[in-house]
């Protein structure tokens, strides 16, 4: 039985056939600076800014499959609808819901390319952002 690791909606991330291997954050903070007279500029918090988040992944088709919910997961993008974004504990006994995301890019490099077009090594990479509107998104960790 597979462990999942992360779900973007209803794509499920473990060691196969879609094997997680790398998310990176970043959040960010918005503290433009506001001229003062005769001083420096000073900065003023005016809220969080964009979040980023970025998943990468890897499959072998032709081993373990995998190619088929690389394209489910291109779908779901082309569908336009937002998802939510879940995680579990090193435990797997319950998954924990960061939030409601959007997936704005999905990309992959095939190597080893089989006669059937699919490498045989497949990383590929998916980018998403909250959707927005969610207090209690601020990161995966």
């Amino acid at each position: 039985m597979q462990i999942p690791l992360l779900a973007l909606g209803p794509h499920v991330f473990a060691s196969l056939p879609l094997s997680l291997q790398r998310l990176r954050e970043r959040t960010v903070a918005n503290w433009p600076a506001v001229g003062r007279f005769g001083v420096g500029p000073a900065r003023q918090f005016t809220g969080r800014g964009e979040d980023e988040f970025e998943i990468e992944g890897l499959y072998f088709h032709q081993d373990f499959g995998g190619h088929e919910e690389y394209l489910a997961l291109k779908a779901t993008q082309s569908a336009g609808q937002p998802v939510d974004l879940l995680g579990w504990a090193a435990g797997g006994a319950a998954a924990s819901v960061f939030g409601t995301v959007v997936i704005l890019e999905v990309g992959a490099e095939h190597e080893w390319i089989g006669d059937n077009g699919i490498g045989r090594k497949v990383g590929f990479d998916v980018r998403i952002a909250p959707l927005g509107g969610d207090p209690r998104f601020g990161g995966l960790f």
